[in-house]
């Protein structure tokens, strides 16, 4: 029953509306008219509204409208317009009130109802009254809406007079109604509200119509102005006429031109010209500045007009506004042609920046390319660098895309300004552009999202290397800890210190891989709504953070038993010093027990085993006192062991004192057998000494028999030797206490017998030598004498065959036989020695000539002349002191002058003539002097003549001894020359270069050179009425005479023609004024530069420049030019060599690869000193007596020969350090790798030599200055005709003034080199 219920209320609502509808198509009633029925349903229905808000139900409505059904019908009905009222009314729906907040009062909405439908018909009365009037006003203004004629003149004069009557009838009319509309809409306010709004609606709608009549009225107020106001119009409407016509031509012709124009932008938009644009404007500015007034005016008049003539005057504002249309439409197509062509550039433009921007992008995303090769993991240093350009590239990319779309963007809004068309066209470009880039910049984004995402996992990657680094040196450390508890504690240090540097090293990688994992951990941090990837990179993070801790935890473990290890080393490390200490003294005390027992009887302990004593003693001594300072505070365990040490201690110390004893009886021993063997040497030396001082006593002796005795002295200096090198062996710490005394005493008769061996020696030597140089100097003359034929010339080939008997050598029996028949007559032992002296290899032809030639240098300045008399007028030059000459004939005595005279050649220049040898009172003007001869120290080539361009005859190499036979010629290369002075003009002093190099000419000396003594002026011409100052001359300036001559003006004075070395002027110069007074001097020694030239500051070839004279320019000379110092310079030589006799000219240059040669040799490595010369041993045993080390000094006999066999350099040597002689080798076999073990000694070299005492030889060295010899082995010399020339005695000259250790005085004054008197 209850849903019976629900069912009936829910289908009540639906019947409701299907009743309202029957009763709204079925409610009007017979007999009423349409009004009638339309008021009596507003009234219902407001009924029925005010009955819904009291609450009343559907059937106590209908009751109720039927109760009050007959009150309605007994209702005043509405005059005949009301129908037109009604309908008014009716076609307005009324919208449904709302539903009040409270319910309303039925019985005061039900009497307001009444009073709404009783006034109504009244105000719609009034409301129709008021129509009627404005109809008939408009009904009397009809003949005014005529044209106006002359026939209709009276009529519309008479229609105004009505028109204006019934206007101020209606508009009283319209007042009423509208009064009484007001009055009845604010009685309305006091209805019901229903009522109300429904009054309100109505009242509305009358007031309306009101309003509406209102205006149909007031159209025809002001009839007599309106028809006056036509009545102008049609006076002007002709020429308003004519006037819009001619506009019109102006406005087709424009929409003419404009034609092309829209054909071309349906065709081709982009051939639009701009000249067609321009005429199509020009066009339409013509037409609209007619147009544009004619409308103005022809709207003007049409605002008042009415009627016909508004009609007409409506025409000509139709037919403007067609123009006005004609024209825009042309001036939209110019526009659009315009904005067509300007809008072609601006998306050209945007065109580039997008095309730009597609290769930014496509540049970025090339950057991305090794991420996508489909390398699952990058090297992080790699990815860092590939991530870096894509940052750059992103940045590029964004700044790119972000110029290109403000650029967009702003030609947008210039794009707007263009007319609709282009604009709309240019818009959909550019708008697609700028669609084009926003895409990019969202590819940009996503770009530098992949980046980021990048970047996070290449920070995890590099975090990783850090920590698998630092896991790597943990791992490390504890392999290295690992073995520590294992070892002992004499490893066990050196093992916790590389353990330590581990950990040190593992703590420095976790200290890293802990500042890398922080500082990254920030950037690492995920982000909200971060991917899956960012969220796995923080759980790699928080796990590499737990590694992290753990190798810190594994390196804390690490340190506490570090730590442990370090209090134990440091507990032991005292007494592990202390047993170090003595277990190494304990071994070496075992190893000299095991060694004494094999020392051999009856000689010293070596001298190791005695200095090992002394240190195993200290070592001993050394640990017992810090074994006894320890145990005076040691306790437990350390005393203890400190016991133990002493123990063995006491043991070692026992044991050393045996072996001690040992060596000190060996030792006592073996000194008493040196001593005897030392006393037995040198009883044999005061043997040898005492002989030779005997033998040397006797005043005849021959000269074999001299040097015999010469070679005894020097086997007793070296017994001598041998027992002081016995007693300094001996002597030392080894020596035992009761043999030193016996030795001090050895030591002195060793240096007394010394003394008198070399007293003995320098005796014989001194004799030996005077003999051997007289019987040398006496075989020369000799042979001189024999060779000499008429005209001083020598005929040494001839000499050398008789002597020799046709064979290629002089033997020593034919050399004594042709002496011993000479006058007067010399003694066989004397020839031996005078041969030996000569040629101490043979006698050659090439010796025999370099014997007989004869050498002298220039003591004193001497003068060479062209005849023996020495008169001036043959003068040639003077002979500097030191200058080499060459005898080329006998000595001559000037009776007259008490000269004795000699002619000579000059080694220097070649030049030939005579030189005064000595003077009457003695003074030596010429002495002897050895041959002068030169060693190669580089390779060089040996040419025919002295230019460089000529050919070459020989290779010499380093080594090689060649003798000389003219030079040096020293030439300079390209020497700079210089003057010393001052610049005329500045004053800037120093050297003017006035030559270069090449010769060319820099500065001339100039004698037309004036300078300038007070200032004065320079005019263009001489005469001063006419003249025109060139210039002023300033006070010093220099200035060069021309060659005019001088002019005298008639003012006085005298005036010449210069020109000034500053700046190359010309001009005429007063030189004298009229009252005498000198204005411009001649300046001597000017030099005018030519050139920029340079002054500088002085004379050397690195002085730097001061100024540089311009070309003109003037320089005061203090001097004469000089040459510049440290130039490049070169010498040439005339040479022969020593080996084959080839002749040719050398060079040396800035390297001195030509030296002097010299006797004296300096080692410049170890080479073998041996008895022969021939050093082949698969040709004959080779003999070597000792090695001669670098540094040492040897004396030569003569220059070196080569030994053919092997191809070496041999020279035979005295060694001065311990006078042992033999033959050396100067250079290996010859070749481009021949390497130089002996050369010739610089003087300075030699010099300090002999100042320590390395030069000293005991024996004269045979043939010291005879010339290069032949050893037996060589070839045999090539025939040829030789000059020979006579010698002097130049071994007393060879030896003159240099020290040795020679007591005895040599000739001249001198110290010779030797222990004698003055040979050496």
């Amino acid at each position: 029953s209850r849903g019976l219920l629900l069912k009936d209320a829910a289908a009540a609502p639906s019947k409701a509306r299907l009743m309202a509808v029957k009763q709204e198509i079925d409610s009007s009633k017979p007999g009423e008219t349409e009004r009638e029925t339309k008021i009596r349903e507003m009234a219902a229905r407001i009924r029925a509204e005010a009955r819904a808000k009291a609450g009343l139900t559907p059937q106590e409505v209908q009751e109720k409208d039927e109760e009050e059904e007959p009150a309605s019908a007994a209702a005043p009905t509405p005059s005949r317009k009301a129908p037109q009222a009604g309908l008014a009314t009716s076609g307005n729906k009324r919208k449904a009130p709302e539903p009040p907040a409270a319910a309303a009062d039925p019985e005061k909405e039900d009497e307001d109802s009444k009073k709404l439908e009783a006034l109504l018909p009244v105000l719609e009365q009034k409301v129709a009254s008021a129509e009627d009037e404005a109809d008939k006003v408009s009904i009397i203004a009809a003949p005014l809406a005529m044209e106006a004629t002359e026939g209709l003149r009276s009529l519309q004069t008479g229609a105004i007079r009505e028109t204006e009557k019934a206007v101020k009838a209606a508009l009283q009319v319209i007042a009423v109604a509208k009064r009484e509309a007001e009055k009845h809409l604010a009685a309305s306010e006091t209805f019901a509200p229903v009522v109300r709004d429904s009054a309100r609606d109505e009242i509305q709608r009358l007031m309306t119509r009101i309003d509406v009549a209102m205006s149909k009225v007031e159209e025809h107020k002001n009839a007599r102005r309106d028809h006056e106001q036509a009545l102008a119009a049609e006076k002007l409407f002709g020429e308003l006429s004519s006037r819009l016509s001619s506009v019109e031509i102006d406005c087709e012709k424009a929409a003419m031109m404009s034609e092309p124009l829209a054909k071309v932008l349906n065709t081709e938009p982009d051939a639009i010209s701009a000249a067609e644009i321009r005429e199509s404007r020009e066009a339409l500015r013509i037409a609209l500045a007619t147009l544009a007034p004619t409308s103005r005016l022809i709207s003007g008049k049409l605002a008042g007009l009415k009627g016909p003539m508004r009609k007409k005057m409506q025409e000509l504002q139709d037919r403007a506004e067609a123009s006005q249309a004609l024209v825009d439409k042309a001036q939209q197509t110019v526009e659009e042609a315009q904005s067509r062509a300007a809008a072609g550039p601006i998306l050209k433009q945007a065109a580039d920046r997008i095309e730009k921007v597609e290769e930014t992008l496509q540049e970025m995303r090339e950057t991305e390319a090794p991420f996508l090769m489909g390398i699952e993991v990058m090297p992080a240093d790699e990815s860092g660098e590939v991530l870096q350009k894509m940052d750059k590239s992103a940045a590029l990319a964004q700044a790119t895309l972000a110029d290109a779309h403000k650029f967009i963007s702003l030609k947008l809004v210039e794009v707007g300004r263009l007319a609709e068309g282009a604009a709309n066209a240019a818009k959909r470009e550019l708008e697609k552009g700028k669609q084009q880039v926003e895409a990019g910049l969202a590819r940009v984004r996503a770009f530098q999202e992949d980046t980021v995402k990048r970047k996070r996992q290449n920070l995890v990657v590099l975090v990783k290397e850090k920590i698998e680094e630092a896991e790597a040196a943990v791992l490390r450390m504890k392999e290295a800890g690992a073995d520590l508890p294992i070892l002992d504690a004499g490893s066990l240090d050196e093992a916790l210190e590389r353990a330590l540097a581990t950990e040190l090293e593992a703590q420095n990688a976790v200290t890293a891989a802990r500042r890398e994992l922080q500082q990254r951990q920030q950037e690492l941090r995920p982000h909200e709504g971060t991917s899956p990837d960012a969220l796995k990179n923080n759980s790699e993070l928080l796990r590499t953070k737990v590694r992290v801790q753990y190798m810190e935890a594994e390196l804390n473990k690490f340190r506490k038993a570090a730590k442990g290890f370090e209090e134990r080393i440091k507990v032991g490390k005292s007494l592990t010093i202390t047993s170090l200490l003595l277990q190494e003294a304990e071994g070496e005390v075992e190893r000299l027990s095991e060694a004494a027992v094999s020392w051999p009887e009856g000689e010293r302990p070596p001298d190791d085993a005695q200095s090992t004593i002394v240190s195993v003693q200290q070592k001993l001594t050394m640990t017992t006192t810090q074994v006894e300072m320890k145990l005076q505070t040691a306790q437990g365990l350390e005393l203890k062991e400190l016991r133990g040490l002493f123990g063995r201690l006491q043991k070692a110390q026992s044991k050393l004192d045996a072996v001690k004893e040992s060596a000190r009886t060996r030792s006592k021993t073996v000194s008493g057998q040196f001593v005897r063997a030392a006393s037995e040497a040198i009883r044999k030396a005061e043997s040898k000494v005492a002989t030779v001082s005997a033998e040397a006593a006797k005043r005849e002796l021959t000269a074999e028999r001299l040097e015999e005795l010469t070679k005894e002295a020097r086997s007793g200096l070296a017994l001598v030797v041998a027992a002081s090198q016995i007693l300094a062996k001996e002597q030392g710490p080894s020596l035992a206490l009761e043999s030193k005394v016996e030795f001090a005493r050895l030591q002195l008769r060793c240096k007394a017998l010394e003394r008198r061996g070399k007293a003995a020696a320098d005796k014989v030597s001194t004799r030996f030598e005077a003999v051997a140089s007289e019987a040398q100097h006496a075989a020369l003359d000799a042979l001189r004498l024999s060779a000499r034929q008429e005209g001083d010339r020598f005929d040494v080939d001839s000499l050398f065959n008789q002597l020799s008997g046709g064979a290629a050598e002089v033997s020593e029996e034919q050399f004594c036989d042709f002496v011993a028949q000479t006058e007067p007559p010399m003694p066989t032992d004397r020839a031996r020695v005078a041969y030996r002296r000569i040629a101490p290899h043979g006698l050659p032809l090439r010796t025999f000539v370099a014997a007989l030639a004869s050498f002298l240098r220039v003591a004193r300045e001497v003068a060479l002349t062209e005849d023996f008399e020495g008169k001036s007028v043959g003068k040639l030059r003077k002979l500097a002191v030191g200058e080499v000459v060459e005898a080329i004939g006998n000595p001559k005595e000037d009776e007259s002058l008490g000269l004795s005279r000699l002619r000579v050649r000059l080694l220097r220049d070649g030049a030939v003539g005579w030189a005064t040898a000595r003077s009457k009172a003695g003074a030596v003007y010429l002495e002897r002097a050895p041959k002068p001869y030169l060693w190669c120290a580089q390779a060089s080539s040996l040419r025919e003549m002295m230019e460089d361009a000529s050919r070459v005859t020989a290779q010499l190499i380093p080594g090689d001894v060649v003798e000389l036979m003219e030079g040096p010629h020293e030439e300079r290369l390209g020497s700079d020359q210089r003057v010393r002075g001052a610049a005329v003009f500045e004053e800037a002093v120093g050297w003017l270069q006035v030559s270069g190099r090449n010769g060319g000419v820099l500065a001339e000396i100039k004698e037309n050179v004036y300078k300038c003594g007070e200032a004065i002026a320079m005019t263009d011409v001489a005469d001063f009425s006419s003249c025109t100052m060139v210039r002023r001359i300033e006070a010093g300036e220099a200035l060069e005479l021309l060659q005019e001559e001088e002019v005298a003006p008639s003012e006085g004075g005298s005036r010449r023609k210069f020109r000034a070395c500053q700046d190359g002027r010309e001009g005429w110069v007063t030189v004298q004024g009229s009252q005498g007074k000198v204005y411009v001097r001649p300046a001597s020694r000017h030099y005018i530069c030519s050139q920029a030239t340079p002054v500088h500051m002085g004379l050397g070839a690195d002085a730097p420049v001061v100024r540089v004279l311009m070309p003109g320019e003037a320089f005061a000379a203090f001097e004469e030019p000089k040459e510049v110092s440290g130039g490049e310079s070169f010498k040439r030589y005339k040479v022969r060599s020593t080996k084959d006799g080839a002749e040719g000219w050398m060079t040396s240059g800035l390297q001195n690869e030509i030296q002097p040669w010299t006797t004296t040799y300096k080692v410049l490595r170890s080479s073998p000193l041996t008895t022969a010369f021939a050093a082949n041993e698969a040709a004959e045993p080779v003999e070597v007596v000792r090695l001669i080390e670098p540094g040492e000094f040897v004396e030569v006999a003569e220059q070196p020969s080569e030994d053919h066999s092997t191809g070496q350099l041999r020279v035979r040597c005295i060694a001065l350090r311990d006078q042992v002689a033999g033959w050396a080798t100067v250079r290996e076999a010859a070749g481009a790798g021949s390497v130089v073990l002996l050369q010739p000694a610089a003087p300075e070299e030699a010099r300090a030599a002999a100042a320590s005492g390395d030069i000293a030889p005991t024996t004269p060295i045979a043939g010291g200055g005879a010339a290069p010899s032949t050893p037996p082995a060589g070839g045999k010399a090539t025939k040829r005709p030789w000059e020979v020339k006579e010698e002097l005695d130049e071994d007393a000259q060879r030896w003159k003034g240099q020290k040795g250790k020679g007591k005895g005085k040599g000739m001249d004054k001198g110290k010779g080199k030797a222990k004698g008197k003055g040979k050496w």
